[in-house]
């Protein structure tokens, strides 16, 4: 069966919190998946939807995690104590039905203090690092900001056209606005957005709000932005600002 892969992102722009760049490997029809920025809405049922899908594919892939630590121990292979605060599930997602298969799902978490300079650089070497690691003949992957050669981050990759790079027979795209164009590219970003949104929301207990979302989203247009960075300082927990 034809294998489709994608790459994105979330947390490029956020002053608060890591920067999530996930990929995927996927079988079958993807129909109908939005991209991260139309399925978390600011409400639970929204919130609900997105963890449906995160906990069909995690099922499929045999994985089970009872909390936030347990999953950001195994894809990432170290976590910060509060990860403790949150149970997976965490907005009331169950198992479902899905169209498709994901085969292969390859997670990078660059945290907050190592996003203060280069942040396009490092989603850059993010995406590219987890190409490697994907299995479709053709890889969609999302920009990272206004980045325009990735040949620096593509050791053994052939540069063939703007944006385009080959490798042992697959090839590479970089894509504008790559999350609305193609499904496997919006899967990835509902992943990226889930594991940023867990992590915010552990923030967010760690900082005594119990919401059943997170109050503080960490971007600019948080109008608490001031006050959780505030709060930080005073919590001395600056590492998780940018």
């Amino acid at each position: 069966m034809r294998i489709s892969s994608g790459i994105d992102e979330a947390g490029l722009g956020p002053k608060v919190g890591s920067l999530f760049v996930v990929g995927v490997d996927v079988e079958g029809e993807i129909i109908g998946i939005k991209e991260s920025k139309e399925v978390f809405r600011r409400s639970l049922s929204s919130y609900k939807l997105a963890e449906d899908m995160v906990l069909s594919v995690f099922d499929s892939l045999n994985l089970n995690f009872n909390d936030a630590r347990s999953m950001f121990s195994y894809f990432f292979g170290s976590c910060e104590d509060f990860l403790d605060n949150v149970n997976i599930p965490a907005f009331g997602g169950e198992i479902i039905p899905l169209p498709f298969k994901v085969i292969n799902l390859v997670p990078i978490r660059v945290p907050a203090k190592h996003l203060r300079k280069n942040r396009f650089k490092k989603d850059a070497e993010a995406i590219c690092r987890i190409a490697h690691h994907l299995k479709g003949e053709r890889i969609i992957a999302g920009l990272a900001g206004g980045y325009k050669d990735y040949s620096r981050f593509l050791k053994g990759w052939e540069k063939v056209g703007e944006l385009v790079y080959s490798r042992d027979g697959r090839v590479l795209m970089f894509v504008k606005g790559a999350d609305k164009k193609f499904g496997q590219v919006a899967l990835s970003s509902i992943f990226a957005k889930y594991l940023r949104e867990i992590e915010m929301l552990s923030l967010n207990r760690l900082l005594g709000f119990n919401e059943p979302i997170p109050k503080f989203s960490g971007y600019p247009s948080d109008k608490n932005l001031s006050a959780l960075i505030k709060t930080l300082i005073d919590m001395k927990l600056e590492d998780f600002i940018r």
